[in-house]
């Protein structure tokens, strides 16, 4: 069995994120909808209205439909935003311990005290990642976006999430696997929006044998599938992937892939027939483990370099040209060999049923959350190719309008469900009473 799964390219757009249910506020109003979270825990404990319970303890403000909208302040003056945005943060400090003495009384292990913290506790990530407090004890905006960054209190596992350089969502991202003999989808999953498409691909492979009952030959993925990290992860498995290798940033100049590399005698030859022996060892980022991982950079002498004849399409400045080798060479190099080959190409191109798979998907509505949270998302997108292969099947056996088709997708219809639900450990249908 050959297995196909597709997740975000970012130089391509046949990613289709979902797009979450929940409300994407500024800093101002997504402080003030932790505020108010936290409020209605603390009048549940009390048994008071939220409302009521606000305005005794003078937070009645974030009762309105916008504590931005409502305010009534020049917001071109930088100094009179740092002021309203320091006594939003007053507030929340305020309340936090508030909350913090009702956990006390009512107890962790308590319904209520569970309920107040989880509250206190997104107020807190709230403030952390979007607010810096300065010595003076004024707050500001921090700068830039935080690791991980909330972007909704009513739906607190949405993320920042990009299709492409250009193009971003909130929400999750969907990953989809298809049979290539049969055109079923085996499986699917939803990650968080700022995940990187390869995660729990393991996971995802083995969950589509189980589904098929037969060994997976070949996984055959898009650009995401074919970094080092997950190549190495997929080989420790015994996995086999077929997957383009990123390419590089287009510079003008020569790329890496220019150079004749030899690891194993720790010699890289430049276009200009220069042979480099001379290397460091370096750490560098993995973009998607996030750790730091050893590998080797090679620099040419500075000499040499000056006196090439090709220096004006390989090097900039008076330093001598830097190779960097993946932390994973060998793995990339047999890849780009590989990829070079008619082989190649032939398996690649197969990738066409799952991307017309996900195109039904994207017609049965995955495109956008119905719920909640990611693990009612998961059970839409789970339904949504339910209904994708029962359709198939029944296209396949017969006109979708005889009785016998009917018949298969009324009893399929009973029973995938429940096998999808049991292989991602969903313990009941988390969709709303």
């Amino acid at each position: 069995m050959r297995l196909f799964e597709e997740g975000e390219e970012e130089v391509s757009d046949r990613y289709d994120p979902i797009l979450g249910r929940g409300a994407v506020k500024d800093t101002y109003n997504l402080l003030a909808d932790g505020i108010v979270k936290l409020v209605r825990a603390l009048a549940a404990a009390e048994g008071e209205s939220p409302p009521v319970w606000a305005t005794n303890h003078d937070l009645g403000r974030y009762f309105f439909s916008s504590i931005k909208g409502t305010a009534e302040l020049d917001w071109s003056d930088e100094d009179a935003r740092e002021a309203f945005l320091t006594g939003i943060v007053a507030d929340a400090r305020r309340l936090l311990q508030v909350a913090k003495g009702a956990v006390s009384d009512h107890g962790m292990d308590s319904e209520i005290g569970r309920s107040i913290s989880l509250a206190a506790e997104l107020l807190c990530t709230l403030l952390v990642q979007d607010v810096k407090e300065k010595p003076d004890g004024k707050a500001e905006i921090r700068k830039g976006v935080a690791k991980d960054r909330i972007v909704s209190v009513t739906d607190p596992e949405m993320r920042h999430g990009r299709k492409s350089s250009a193009q971003r969502f909130d929400g999750h991202k969907a990953v989809v696997a298809a049979d290539a003999e049969t055109g079923l989808i085996t499986d699917v999953d939803v990650l968080p929006g700022n995940a990187h498409d390869s995660e729990k691909v393991v996971e995802v492979v083995e969950r589509s044998e189980q589904a098929m009952g037969e060994e997976v030959e070949k996984t055959i993925g898009d650009c995401a599938y074919g970094t080092g990290a997950v190549r190495q992860q997929l080989a420790q498995a015994g996995r086999e992937i077929v997957a383009k290798v990123p390419r590089p940033p287009c510079t003008g100049k020569f790329g890496k892939q220019d150079f004749k590399i030899d690891p194993d005698n720790n010699c890289v030859t430049c276009p200009g027939g220069h042979a480099c022996f001379n290397f460091s060892v370096v750490w560098i980022n993995c973009r998607v483990t996030g750790k730091k991982q050893k590998t080797k950079r090679f620099i040419f002498n500075a000499k040499t370099c000056f006196a090439c004849p090709l220096r004006s399409r390989c090097v900039k400045g008076e330093a001598g040209r830097t190779i960097t080798l993946h932390p994973q060479e060998d793995l990339m190099g047999q890849a780009r060999d590989f990829q070079r080959t008619a082989a190649f190409r032939e398996e690649y191109s197969l990738r066409v049923v799952v991307e017309h798979r996900i195109a039904r998907l994207v017609q049965l509505g995955i495109r956008k959350s119905r719920y909640f949270g990611r693990r009612k998302t998961l059970f839409q997108v789970l339904m949504a190719a339910t209904v994708a292969n029962l359709t198939f099947i029944a296209g396949a056996t017969g006109p979708m309008g005889t009785l016998a088709s009917h018949f298969i997708v009324a009893t399929l219809l009973l029973a995938l469900p429940l096998v999808f639900r049991d292989r991602h450990n969903l313990e009941e249908s988390p969709l709303p009473a």
